[in-house]
This record gives structure tokens, sequence and C-alpha cells, in this order.
């Protein structure tokens, strides 16, 4: 989280405003149920002005660190930045997959940048105004684009037919319910499911812009309006496989690399993944040679001799697996996303 239009002497302001923005976010399923896989930085950015481009009025223009302006493509609330200035001050932290632009003004806006790691190292960029209460749902909405690679669900008057193959988003689709189901592809598994953004999920035409010819997930969520904070269930299905892409739940303390011995103990550290919402739900297990020791299912310390690595002098393989049984992932390959594994070679 990067600061802009926040002068020196306002920097206290940035690291206060920085943290009520994330726990907001954060108060939204599914970032809540897994605030344990995110590490936030928060970059310090000064500007020589205070304030943002554009706010109040069109013809303000302040001098800041990341240049963020409103009015950006001649739509009022859209904030840019630019985007090479953003990189000098992300690359401050240790490790980016996602920069989010605080930027000093309580004007309705944000905006999100996808598609960027060929140039600049991490995929997406959001921004947000600092003081605004709904650019909390626009930082929750853009930054589901470059996390779960999800399409805007919204339809602009006057676009038409969709002219485009099938879309690559995980919540739009050409295929209406009955090829959908009969395909087996897209949110096939979800039809008919009640959606925590009301009714049943089905095929929606209008989405990815266009008014005819492509649909959408359910009637309403988050990627189509800022009405309602809920991510419909083939979203946050999209959204979990994006933190599990960039994160792991499971952290091996001893070094795999290095062989084991029977009486060698074996550590993992399980990332705590967020309040227990029924959500996330992370299962541990310990297998020898492929095969689970059943009565070590959830400790995280072991000795391989309890687990009955036996005593022959051959070298086995133990390995420590945590796998999220959400009910919210239905798809076989985001539950290999969701899979974390260490293994150890042990002997004698």
């Amino acid at each position: 989280m990067v600061g802009d239009g926040y002068t020196a002497a306002e920097q206290d302001d940035f690291l206060e405003d920085a943290r009520t923005k994330w726990d907001e976010v954060t108060d939204i399923d599914p970032y809540k149920s897994y605030e344990g896989l995110f590490n936030v930085w928060a970059v310090k950015a000064v500007s020589e002005d205070s304030g943002v481009t554009g706010d109040p009025s069109r013809e303000v223009v302040r001098n800041t660190a990341l240049g963020s302006y409103f009015w950006c493509g001649d739509t009022e609330r859209l904030i840019c930045v630019d985007l090479d200035r953003t990189k000098t001050y992300a690359d401050k932290a240790p490790a980016t997959d996602l920069v989010i632009v605080v930027s000093n003004s309580a004007k309705y806006g944000g905006a999100g940048y996808s598609g960027l790691a060929a140039d600049y190292g991490y995929d997406g960029v959001s921004t947000l105004s600092s003081d605004n209460d709904r650019s909390t749902l626009i930082a929750a909405h853009e930054m589901a684009h470059s996390i779960g690679l999800l399409a805007d669900e919204y339809q602009y008057a006057g676009y038409g037919d969709y002219p485009h193959p099938e879309p690559v988003y995980p919540n739009a689709s050409t295929l209406a319910a009955d090829r959908m189901a009969a395909e087996r592809t897209k949110w096939a598994a979800w039809l008919g499911e009640p959606d925590p953004s009301g009714g049943l999920v089905g095929t929606f035409e209008g989405a990815d812009y266009y008014e005819y010819g492509v649909y959408r997930p359910t009637e309403n969520s988050i990627m189509r309006s800022l009405n309602t904070d809920q991510f419909n269930l083939p979203g946050r299905e999209a959204m979990i496989a994006g933190f599990y892409r960039s994160a792991n739940a499971l952290t091996p303390l001893r070094n795999t690399a290095v062989k084991a011995t029977r009486f060698t103990r074996l550590s993992v550290e399980l990332a705590d993944l967020g309040p227990d919402t029924g959500l996330s739900r992370p299962q541990l297990r310990w297998y020898v040679d492929g095969r689970e020791a059943r009565q070590a299912r959830g400790r995280t310390s072991v000795l391989p001799a309890a687990l009955g690595v036996p005593s022959d002098r051959r070298t086995h393989k133990v390995t420590a697996t945590v796998v999220d049984t959400t009910t919210a992932v239905r798809s076989g390959a985001v539950r290999d996303l969701t899979s974390n594994s260490a293994t150890w070679t042990v002997s004698r």
C-alpha cells in the first residue's frame, strides 16, 4: 500500500488511512476468511502538495509523488496514477504481488490495472480515495480483477452483442445454462445454488461490458454493482484460487533439502488464515511414502518414528500436506491449488 498526495507532515495520516482501508477491505469475504495469507507493507511516498489532481474540480492540479488524478479517460470517478513512479515506491517493499495506491482524497473514486506482470513484475495496481466510504468497495472490486482474474459483470448501454470468443474470465461466458451444464464448464457446478448475493446461480445476460450474447452468474454481485459487498459463488471460488496462486498456507520449519533421521523432529507452521467464518477449512495431514499416518492428523510437529517410519536402513519420504476443504470450492483444479506440501527424506 503506497500513499499519494500526502506531504511529509501527513505521513502518519497515510499510515492510519492505509490501516483503516485494509481493515475495511478484509471485512469483506472472501478477503476476511483468508486475510492470513496476505503480507501487507505500507510504503511512504512524500508529495509536494496535499491532495489529488481533479479534486474537487477538474481544473485543480496537485504535485504528488505518484501523480494520482481523477477524470482518467474523461471519467470523473477513475483515479489513475503514473505506473512507473508507482513501481519505484512499490519496489521498496520486500516483495510485491499487488499494489494498492491510497490517494489522499474524500472524493468517490478508484480504478484497477491488471496484466502488468511482464513490465512491472506484479500483476495489478488498485487505486482508492482515502476518506470515501464507498472507495472500500471499489478497492475490493478492483483487487478482484488482479487476484481472481474476474471480469466486470456490468454492461454499457449501446455496446450491443458480444463480438469475441468465449471469455477467459471465470465469471463471464457465451454459454447459456443448459449448454454450460452439458459441457460441464465455467460455473456449471454452481448452477441452481442459492447465492450469497441473492437469488440462484444461473446465466444472466449482460457482462464484460456487453449487453447481449454474454452471461454472468448472478443478477447482482460486487463485480456488477457497488450496492453490495457480496461476491457470487463462482467469483468467490475464483478469488480463493487467486489467493493460493500467490500464497502458501504451510511453511516447513526444518529445511526440506537436509536429510532427517527417524528421531529428527519435523515441524510446520500453518498460516492463521483469519476469523473462523466457516469459509476456510484447512486440514493438515502427514504421509509416509504416500500413505497417511492418520494418528498425526492436525499435528504441526512430529517424529518420523512415531509416524511409522521403520528402522530398515532404507530411505523414506515424509510429507506434510495442508488442504483447504472449504465448501466454497467445487473445481478439482482449484482444490489442487489449495493443497500445499513439504517433503523430507528420512533414513536410518
